[in-house]
């Protein structure tokens, strides 16, 4: 039984991981709405969130979010709800309080990483997928820009 089921759980990313998805490298991010302009990663000054109509900008959200431990702190919805694979490779929900919760970085350089990342942006979500090489790693980080500012809301690892 276990047999199928792990089998069914290979099926099932396969075929998740060949639906067609518009992306580009880590480096640069893809607006879905205007499939010709690209963003670079450019260091930009810091704008500050006043109200609801003032937009954030992704790339200075991601700098900010990924080096410095306060402001991560203060742009995670807690409680954070995850999907993790178990040790029987079943996905499964758990809750993380700020208590327990661990700082992430997802900005490492493409050296110092053992995986391919992916940032996804469709308006208000983002995506980022890091899909391993060679290791099993498969972890997808959810972001929603709510009232006007971008949250970590979840993510989902199905890493083996």
């Amino acid at each position: 039984m276990k047999i199928i089921l792990k089998s069914s759980v290979v099926i099932l990313l396969l075929v998740l991981v060949s639906c067609k998805k518009e992306t580009v490298h880590q480096d640069n991010i893809f607006l879905n709405d205007e499939p010709k302009k690209i963003i670079t990663s450019e260091e930009k000054k810091p704008e500050i969130v006043s109200d609801k109509s003032t937009q954030e900008d992704f790339n200075h959200f991601f700098k900010l979010f990924n080096h410095n431990i306060v402001f991560q702190l203060s742009r995670v919805r807690f409680p954070l709800k995850v999907k993790i694979n178990n040790d029987d490779l079943e996905l499964v929900d758990y809750v993380i309080p700020k208590q327990e919760y661990t700082t992430i970085n997802l900005d490492k350089k493409p050296e110092e990483r053992n995986y391919k990342q992916q940032i996804i942006l469709k308006k208000d979500k983002v995506t980022i997928q890091q899909r391993g090489i060679d290791n099993g790693i498969f972890i997808d980080y959810y972001f929603e820009k709510i009232d006007g500012k971008w949250q970590l809301v979840t993510w989902v690892d199905i890493s083996t």
